[in-house]
């Protein structure tokens, strides 16, 4: 009897054991489900923030404007290097400050002017010219970030191109939007990261700038 009894305990106790081992999985696999679901639940909610700045005034810029400083940053994709084959994306963005009118209509005056474009050429290193580096769209804002009570339009130039002038770029072309122009200009110029060059590849560039004008007749 006490050896029948110590059979079927032995019998009965891995049976229990592995059937308490999957109650905790299932246990387990609902909570991580109850989790899952309940991220989901919470980023599909709308967030109820708002903005800090509720614009209340959106003009039309007009006139020119002059901008003397700038920063910024050109990337380029994939690295441009001295003999590599294939495209090359180059991207291009600033923000240009200590602005002051170009002309008497000008109104109002942003405190900054902050421009993105981008065009896909040839790959090498060094980037010369003639011909031109290229021609892409270069969008323009004004005193953003952060979002103003008094909002300005932005500009487009739908066709700007980018000649390489001894160690500068220079951005030209037409401007509709606000500060409508067809003399804008924009002197860029490079700076290599510390330790990259065109034996290596170069992936990014940054711009630091004060000249007078960087940016001229938006």
């Amino acid at each position: 009897m006490k050896t029948h009894a110590s059979t079927t305990a032995q019998r009965r106790g891995p049976r229990r054991r592995w059937t308490t081992l999957l109650l905790y999985a299932a246990g387990a696999v609902g909570i991580a489900s109850t989790a899952i679901g309940g991220s989901l639940a919470a980023a599909a909610t709308p967030s109820p923030a708002r903005p800090t700045v509720i614009p209340v005034r959106d003009i039309v810029g007009s006139g020119l404007i002059t901008c003397k400083v700038a920063t910024g940053e050109v990337g380029y994709s994939p690295a441009s290097k001295a003999g590599a084959a294939g495209p090359l994306t180059v991207s291009i963005w600033f923000q240009a400050s200590r602005c002051s009118r170009a002309s008497s209509t000008a109104t109002p005056v942003p405190a900054t002017v902050t421009g993105a474009m981008s065009f896909v050429r040839k790959n090498g290193c060094p980037l010369l010219s003639p011909p031109v580096l290229g021609t892409g769209t270069l969008n323009l804002s004004y005193n953003n970030p952060p979002v103003p009570r008094i909002m300005i339009d932005p500009s487009v130039g739908q066709t700007v191109t980018v000649t390489q002038v001894g160690p500068y770029w220079v951005l030209k072309g037409a401007l509709i939007g606000s500060y409508p122009s067809t003399t804008f200009v924009a002197w860029l110029k490079p700076e290599a990261f510390a330790g990259q060059n065109c034996k290596t590849g170069i992936t990014s560039e940054y711009i630091t700038r004060d000249q007078t004008p960087f940016v001229f007749h938006i």
